[in-house]
């Protein structure tokens, strides 16, 4: 007999520490990623944040949601859900488990769901069901400053594992021979884990996307972020480690005031630009300081503005760029809802790109 389970705040506080999530074969969550739902400032009291899936009382499956709000133009905020997490046992399969998580994720959220980041296994369930359709996609460049082949490679082929030693001893051998090729513009820039008073100010007067993250929502990322560096949550599929993670924002001052910011996570010598605001010349001028700063092997921007402020100055200047592609898939009757003009233009960090 399959039964689904909805976990809201209240009961999700606590439940990795309970003798049941104990007894569980995997972790339908991290404890990271329970402290971060609780405390996600958009997410409302009754919001199921985790759905579990029991098959004759032994846990078959789960769906994880990261509620959020977008702003029409009426000003008028819509409430919704990003699938984050999905993942059904294997001895579990072909009992259309996948499908019935999605289907009590439907109902709850009242069909205002979005995804992002999906594998090509999920993405053939979400269109056999024939509830979601494609948004525009956002295009992207990975810019390389250092050979990252340990990094790179395993995740492609699994075989690269057993050789990753002799692949990070490569690596340390040419970047040694590779030099930073950039100074950047010569800014008074400031780096910090925290918000103040005057970046608080400074964000909830800039522009912004449907999304409309202030301030409140940018301490909530810092402060729970998903990844620890300190250990793995055993037996969970989704990311939850990594020895080299660091989330911060950056601050660019002219005559004593904030002129532009970004907030940037690190992961592994990955410089990522979630959310960036304020001038986007003074952000391209920047980078160049914080990639030199944290010696960044490799550094990913979802923006055609600031990736082509990039391109014609030149600044930072890579080794080696590839195009990346994003995808989003959003439920029929919610793009309804929204209406046919409305702009989705997303940013980097929207949907749980920020905490990966």
């Amino acid at each position: 007999m399959i039964n689904i389970v909805g976990l809201n705040k209240t009961k999700l506080n606590g439940f990795t520490k309970t003798e049941e999530f104990r007894n569980f074969e995997f972790a339908p969550i991290s404890e990271l990623r329970q402290q971060s739902h609780i405390h996600n400032p958009r997410a409302q009291d009754d919001d199921i944040l985790l759905f579990l899936v029991y098959d004759n009382q032994q846990l078959a499956g789960y769906l994880g949601i990261l509620p959020d709000d977008v702003f029409i133009k009426t000003g008028e905020r819509i409430h919704f859900g990003w699938l984050s997490t999905l993942f059904v046992s294997e001895k579990h399969r072909g009992k259309q488990i996948a499908q019935q998580l999605l289907y009590a994720a439907e109902k709850s959220y009242n069909q205002n769901l979005l995804i992002t980041e999906f594998t090509p296994s999920a993405e053939r369930l979400y269109r056999k069901i024939g509830l979601f359709e494609d948004l525009t996609s956002k295009n992207a460049v990975r810019y390389y400053y250092k050979s990252n082949l340990a990094e790179l490679l395993p995740s492609k082929r699994s075989l690269f594992d057993k050789n990753k030693d002799w692949l990070k001893r490569f690596d340390r051998l040419i970047n040694f021979f590779i030099p930073y090729r950039s100074k950047g513009i010569d800014n008074l820039y400031k780096i910090t884990t925290s918000i103040d008073t005057n970046l608080s100010d400074f964000i909830n007067h800039q522009h912004k996307n449907p999304i409309a993250r202030n301030a409140e929502d940018f301490q909530w990322m810092l402060h729970y972020p998903w990844i620890s560096t300190e250990k793995e949550q055993p037996d969970y599929l989704f990311s939850s480690y990594s020895k080299d993670y660091k989330m911060f924002w950056v601050s660019v001052y002219e005559h004593q005031k904030i002129v532009s910011a970004m907030l940037c996570s690190l992961r592994n010598g990955h410089l990522k630009v979630l959310y960036y605001f304020g001038n986007t010349e003074k952000v391209s001028g920047i980078l160049p300081k914080v990639i030199r700063k944290y010696k960044i092997k490799m550094m990913t921007i979802y923006d055609d503005h600031l990736n082509m402020v990039i391109s014609k100055n030149t600044t930072p200047k890579p080794i080696y760029k590839r195009p990346l592609k994003r995808n989003y898939l959003i439920h029929k009757a919610f793009k309804e809802k929204l209406g046919k003009d409305f702009n989705f233009s997303f940013t980097d960090g929207d949907g749980d790109f920020s905490f990966t």
